[in-house]
């Protein structure tokens, strides 16, 4: 059978938790629903008439979502009646019916309590639950979650992007190598360069001297460390360098086009270099000799003509001495006989030294052939550009790809691709072309179209612009080596919007949010958090958390904080965290993990800041105390009191009796009336009665009242003889004993109190009331007006529910009023309060 409503408590105690601003549902320990507050029924939909006397699972059917597992409602309510004690629910979701009606149910989620009250006996009368929507908050760290799932798929990505690119590398026929540290440790080398540069060594994880001892003090390693420690990149043509031979150990020149760039990290310091080289020790063979047969053929020529100058100073001597010809004919003939010899062996040897010659250039033919084999297969974008106008003499398929469809061969750079005029990149190019200095550009950015009318888009590039020599070693192209790197850096522009946004939203959150690795370490905090310790992040990621917490709190939630580690499961925690005010403040912190691949890799985490929850409930408490102590004394009094009138047949006592019971009476109605008055006031249904009455009359009156009950006190009254007013006289009467009894209450030492009413001009007038009493301190006095506030050290001294002055200070915004308070500890205070005769004007202080 249903547990009637009156048989556990009052209506009026009752409707106290019917007006209650929060969420509850008071429960016979039957789990009969006695009452709900507003609040309850406003968050659920129901009505008064769908709960009151019908058992809590008849109007909320046990349903998986909230009431049969472990953990739910119905858990909850039997761990109560079990063990009598509060229990606390973990956040658990009930859909709720939307407000119109037929529509689906809206996604909700609740932080539920359930507190027994027990009797003197320590036996359940009821229980209350009490709910809190926290949808907000998770759906907020839900989508927290899920940014946080995106950002990590970015990064596997941008990973799966770096291996590509490793991947490139070892395609590139290039040499290419990367080395780091200060030593030089070779941590990454293509098959080009294991297998052309020392096939027979092992590089990888060695330092570069322990592999090529031989080029200990020579220039090559000094320009390596330059790179290293300044930064600049160095680029070098037919660089020689003596390396050993793998069999014989003899050191030989090899000749190398080198680039050796610096590798930096994300904080921009260097942590390696970067070596891209081509070796050309054959081409260079050919040219040395090449120019070496030249050398040859100028002095044989030199040769033949001085024979030839001979020759002709001999018939000279013929000529002059034919005398001289006739006795020596024999001799002539046989010296001409020798010349033709001569003759034809400077022929022969000329036609040796052409062959050779031709052969020489045959083999620079070929070198050249072979170079431009390389180019044409290269995956790296590669053109060369002819002179002044920079024609394309060469482009490879790589470089062509970049611009599919447009006709770039033999076509000045301008006439194949006029988007780049008036562009940085031309004068890049002729600088290049006019000094010879080679220019290395990495992601640089250039508007070009992809095909001929296309549109234009901005694109990246990394390359090079190296000068080409013509024999007399004077520049008359550019060799241009080139990758397009658009897709890279768009996805680590995304990347870095990406983080960027996270951040702003991680910023805008309200409550504290951070961040630990894998082993607790804190490494983010958000602006909530410096704003709230005064100090920047920097310093509080140096501190951590345990600088700010309460030594109190701190065991229990490292505690609880390791156990997380330990485990991988969420972090849940309440302590308290020193502001920069010197203040602590109470919050629920809250972390998760991210797995990854079976491991943590990340905690994200919240502190919720719930100081107003914990002042609020402990308020209440602090309140239910103060009324039940406060309402039990009375009680006990008029208890005692009639008991004693049944058993005296005295009728002079029994008169003194029913007249104590009455003032105990007085009391407790005083009280009731103080909580419904409250209750009234929160629910906006205090009513007021205006009508036009005499003030100082009033005044009088209450004070006559107050009079009577206070004999050890003299009030006193000022007043003009007649103030006209219009306004509620009951409540207002209400303020001046609201004031009077407080005035004598706190005046337990003293015996005056003085009350003043003074009209200030035609507009309004002032009221104030005067002790002598123990006086209040400064900084309680701004929250007097609170409700159930009371001075600390006055709790225990003076009985009262710290209702009064805040009942009269509503009285009193009511009807457009103003109040303060002027006071002194252990001299006294003075009450003030002022109102307008036209309550439709603006209050001044």
């Amino acid at each position: 059978m249903p547990v009637k409503r009156g048989s556990v408590l009052s209506p009026e105690v009752l409707r106290v938790f019917e007006t209650l601003p929060h969420p509850y549902l008071i429960l016979s320990k039957q789990l009969y629903i006695l009452t709900a507050s507003n609040a309850y029924l406003q968050l659920t939909g129901k009505t008064k008439a769908d709960l009151l006397e019908k058992h809590l699972f008849d109007v909320f059917p046990k349903v998986p979502d909230w009431a049969t597992e472990e953990g739910g409602i119905a858990f909850s309510l039997e761990q109560v009646l079990k063990t009598r004690k509060p229990h606390k629910l973990p956040i658990t979701r009930f859909d709720i019916p939307a407000p119109v009606k037929g529509a689906e149910l809206q996604e909700r989620y609740w932080d539920t309590t359930h507190t027994p009250v027990l009797d003197t006996r320590g036996n359940i009368s009821y229980i209350i639950h009490q709910t809190y929507d926290v949808t907000t908050q998770v759906l907020t760290e839900k989508n927290l979650k899920a940014s946080l799932e995106k950002e990590v798929m970015a990064a596997a990505q941008a990973s799966q992007l770096s291996r590509q690119m490793r991947e490139l590398y070892k395609e590139v026929p290039a040499q290419i190598a990367i080395v780091k540290g200060p030593d030089l440790v070779y941590e990454f080398i293509n098959p080009q360069y294991q297998n052309e540069f020392f096939p027979d060594r092992k590089a990888l994880g060695r330092p570069l001297l322990s592999v090529m001892p031989e080029v200990t003090g020579k220039p090559i390693w000094d320009i390596l460390q330059n790179v290293y420690k300044t930064g600049q990149s160095f680029t070098g043509r037919e660089i020689c360098i003596q390396l050993a031979n793998g069999i014989t150990g003899k050191l030989e020149n090899h000749y190398f086009d080198v680039v050796y760039q610096a590798i930096r990290d994300d904080k921009g310091k260097i942590t390696g270099v970067l070596s891209f080289k081509y070796e050309i020790t054959e081409l260079v063979a050919a040219r040395k000799n090449l120019e070496q047969k030249k050398e040859e053929l100028r002095t044989l020529n030199a040769g033949l003509v001085r024979a030839n100058e001979e020759i002709q100073a001999t018939n000279e001597e013929l000529q002059t001495s034919n005398e001289e010809l006739s006795s020596a004919n024999e001799e002539l003939f046989s010296a001409r006989q020798n010349l033709l010899k001569l003759n034809d062996e400077l022929e022969e040897r000329v036609e040796l030294r052409t062959l050779e010659l031709l052969k020489a250039q045959a083999e620079a033919t070929n070198q050249a052939e072979r170079l431009k084999r390389f180019f044409m297969q290269a995956p790296a974008g590669v053109c060369v550009l002819d002179g002044p106008n920079f024609v394309f003499e060469l482009v490879n398929p790589a470089y062509q790809q970049l611009f599919a469809g447009r006709a770039l061969t033999g076509k000045p750079l301008l006439e194949a691709l006029p988007e780049l005029e008036d562009l940085l990149i031309c004068d890049i190019l002729k600088n290049v072309y006019e000094t010879g200095n080679t220019f290395e550009g990495k992601e640089l950015l250039v508007p070009l179209a992809r095909a001929v009318n296309g549109p234009v888009e901005d694109r990246y590039f990394t390359f090079i612009y190296q000068a080409r020599y013509d024999a007399a070693d004077k520049v008359d192209g550019i060799l241009v080596f080139i990758f397009e790197v658009t897709d890279e850096v768009l996805v680590r522009q995304k990347e870095k919007e990406n983080e960027e946004r996270f951040r702003f939203l991680l910023n805008a959150i309200p409550q504290q949010v951070w961040t630990a690795r894998h082993n607790g370490t804190l490494d983010y905090v958000n602006e909530v958090v410096c704003d709230d310790f005064g100090i920047s992040a920097e310093e509080i990621l140096r501190k951590g958390w345990q600088a700010f917490i309460h030594p109190n709190d701190k065991q229990t939630c490292i505690k609880k904080w390791l156990t997380a580690l330990k485990t991988g499961k969420e972090y849940l925690a309440e302590f308290r965290l020193k502001f920069h005010d010197e203040q602590y403040r109470w919050h629920l912190a809250r972390a998760v993990p991210l797995i990854e691949n079976g491991r943590v890799t990340l905690w994200l985490g919240t502190n919720t800041n719930i100081d107003i929850q914990k002042t609020n409930e402990q308020k209440k408490d602090e309140f239910l105390s103060i009324a039940s102590h406060e309402l039990k004394t009375p009680l006990t009094s008029i208890k005692a009191f009639n008991q004693l009138m049944l058993r005296i047949n005295d009728p002079q006592k029994l008169t003194s009796f029913i007249k104590k019971s009455a003032t105990h009476v007085l009391r407790l109605e005083k009280l009731i009336s103080d909580l419904l008055d409250v209750s009234r006031i929160n629910a906006g249904k205090m009513e007021y009665n205006m009508e036009t009455f005499n003030f100082c009359e009033m005044l009088a009156d209450s004070i006559d009242g107050v009079q009577y009950t206070a004999p050890s006190h003299r009030i006193s009254l000022t007043c003009p003889q007649d103030i006209i007013y219009t306004g509620d006289r009951f409540r207002l009467e209400q303020v001046i004993n609201n004031l009077l009894t407080n005035a004598i209450k706190y005046s337990p030492e003293a015996n005056n109190i003085l009350v003043n009413c003074t009209q200030n001009g035609t507009n309004s007038f002032t009221v104030s009331v005067q002790d002598f009493g123990i006086g209040i301190e400064e900084k309680n006095i701004n929250r007097l007006f609170e409700r159930y506030y009371r001075v600390d050290n006055t709790a225990m001294r003076f009985d009262g529910l710290g209702l009064g002055l805040f009942i009269s200070a509503e009285i009193l915004k009511r009807h457009n009023g103003s109040f303060w308070i002027k006071s002194k500890p252990g001299e006294g205070s003075t009450f003030f309060f002022k109102l307008l005769f036209d309550q439709t004007k603006t209050q001044e202080l």
